[in-house]
């Protein structure tokens, strides 16, 4: 998914021909034209990156930048300040307040690309550090939680029922016995979703159709779909190359994500299936017309055990992610509350390539 870039300037003439060289090239944008519009629309929007002028009305581009800075949403945000002032204390001041690049007036565009692509690239390498390091504290909560809870969980549940059983009718302590029992079947269920993030395999992988995957996964949730009168809309792109991939898990994957958009939505709702290349990537989409996810909770919907409209309590957004990330791909999620959610989730073809001119050698000798 092409990066989207929010350019704040007051003069309107460098709005519109940053954003017209910006689409050109491939980048989406969203436009700004004053100090508070920038803070309002970063929070909202969250942009890959913030193109920004200094000298505007409300506020300048200096309080623009440091607010975004100490906003803990929108810090990792890259800023690149654009100005025509060359004097080195305002240089200074904007990368002492956090701003991530500084580009002066007249500019060469082609720096500015380079220094756009740059930023970008380098948000993404903090994106998979801070990921690979929130997994290594994932696997290590999975591995203590599972030692250290399930067995005195599965205890108390069979003693609780023991007691439940032994006890008369009508004695109150049954009822006490029942809310154990019932607070316990709770806490398997949370071990067993452990167990299930923690007994995903690698396994080996081979090239495979992600639309006969998107398939399986589908007939994986069949009684849901039926049960909920869903429309399945299928806008899959034929000519999609192979891709390596563990098959079994990512069909879990998919179904994950489709079982989150139907229980999302209402009796007769419109489930989306769309799959495209570009480049050297699969795309793969699934929407639904349901209820949406609030912007404030977008971040954390991947966390274990986070409640959201989207799904219920579990690890199975956590599973869904691991998964995506096993197989260096990315997953992004865009939501609007009463209209409906947008899972975007990119593969690499890199692999496959290499897959194809291995066994190619291999044949042609």
């Amino acid at each position: 998914m092409a990066a989207t870039i929010l350019i704040v300037d007051d003069n309107l003439d460098n709005v519109e021909l940053l954003r017209k060289r910006l689409r050109a090239v491939g980048y989406q944008t969203i436009e700004g034209y004053d100090g508070e519009q920038a803070v309002k629309m970063t929070r909202e929007a969250k942009p890959d990156l913030v193109l920004l002028d200094i000298m505007m009305p409300k506020l300048d581009g200096f309080a623009v930048c440091e607010i975004l800075k100490k906003d803990e949403a929108t810090r990792q945000i890259p800023v690149l300040m654009l100005t025509a002032k060359r004097e080195v204390p305002d240089k200074v001041k904007g990368l002492d307040i956090g701003a991530d690049d500084y580009v002066t007036k007249p500019f060469n565009f082609q720096e500015l690309l380079a220094r756009i692509r740059s930023l970008l690239k380098a948000k993404e390498e903090r994106q998979q550090m801070m990921e690979r390091e929130r997994q290594k504290a994932l696997d290590q909560m999975v591995e203590g939680v599972a030692h250290e809870v399930r067995n005195p969980v599965v205890a108390i549940g069979g003693f609780a029922r023991r007691i439940y059983d032994e006890l008369p009718e009508g004695d109150r302590k049954k009822k006490y016995a029942e809310v154990i029992l019932k607070e316990t079947e709770r806490l398997e269920k949370m071990v067993n979703d452990i167990f299930s993030f923690k007994m995903v395999p690698n396994g080996s992988r081979e090239p495979a159709a992600v639309n006969e995957l998107l398939d399986a996964a589908l007939t994986e949730e069949k009684a849901l779909l039926e049960q909920k009168q869903i429309v399945v809309e299928k806008d899959y792109d034929p000519q999609l190359p192979p891709v390596a991939v563990n098959r079994k898990n990512l069909v879990i994957a998919f179904a994950q994500l489709i079982a989150n958009a139907v229980e999302a939505m209402p009796p007769g709702g419109r489930l989306g299936l769309r799959t495209a290349a570009a480049g050297n990537i699969i795309q793969v989409v699934v929407s639904d017309t349901g209820r949406g996810i609030a912007a404030k909770d977008l971040e954390s919907i991947f966390d274990p055990f986070f409640t959201s409209k989207m799904s219920g309590a579990g690890m199975g957004l956590t599973i869904t992610r691991k998964i995506i990330n096993d197989h260096q791909g990315q997953i992004r999620v865009e939501s609007e509350v009463g209209v409906g959610t947008r899972v975007t989730v990119t593969l690499p073809l890199n692999g496959t390539a290499g897959d194809r001119r291995a066994a190619a050698a291999s044949a042609a000798s």
